[in-house]
């Protein structure tokens, strides 16, 4: 492990210090600031030596259009589920229809809610006809999930795509879906 830090040491007159207890007294200690400046610029190199070694060593399949991160994406602030259910629809790992399946490898890949063509992320938000009114709710300004889409950046429209998620439940088998007649969550704030 040490030998792994080596390229973060290069050009550094020190390294931070962690000091459990005070000093002895006569104790040659740096400066606040350099070891402020010097730790920054440690976090900073390590944090762009790990996207490297994600992108290079160990690159997204090529069906995961989002490009790596440093931090939690934004919609991780929704429910453990409903970020869970957006994480495995992104990555194509999730239970709708056109995704893999470990259990099925021959299953049907139709939306069982509108049977028109293949359930996959973009389609079973945007596009379905049978979530046409809960999408009219929530979702009504969001055109796409793209990774640069403005859904992904927004707090707003990411609470609205978790509403929608929760209030159609993409994915699930349609016996296990709320009663069709019952009205969806009505929106508690204005979606754009």
């Amino acid at each position: 492990m040490a030998h792994l830090t080596l390229p973060l040491q290069e050009g550094r007159t020190c390294l931070p210090l962690i000091l459990l207890a005070p000093p002895p007294p006569g104790t040659n200690i740096p400066p606040p600031d350099l070891m402020r400046r010097t730790y920054q610029a440690l976090r900073t190199g390590a944090r762009n030596m790990l996207i490297q070694d994600w992108s290079n060593d160990d690159p997204t399949p090529p069906y995961y259009e989002y490009p790596p991160s440093r931090s939690p994406h934004p919609f991780m602030g929704l429910g453990k589920f409903v970020a869970g259910r957006v994480h495995q629809m992104r990555s194509a790992k999730s239970y709708l229809g056109a995704h893999p399946s470990w259990s099925d490898e021959n299953s049907d890949p139709t939306c069982p809610r509108c049977e028109t063509g293949p359930e996959s992320f973009q389609p079973a938000v945007l596009t379905c006809p049978a979530r046409t009114r809960v999408r009219s709710l929530w979702l009504k300004e969001v055109s796409s999930l793209a990774h640069d889409a403005p859904i992904w950046s927004d707090p707003t429209l990411i609470r609205a795509l978790g509403e929608y998620i929760t209030d159609t439940r993409p994915g699930f088998p349609p016996d296990m879906l709320p009663d069709q007649h019952s009205p969806p969550s009505t929106p508690t704030s204005t979606p754009r």
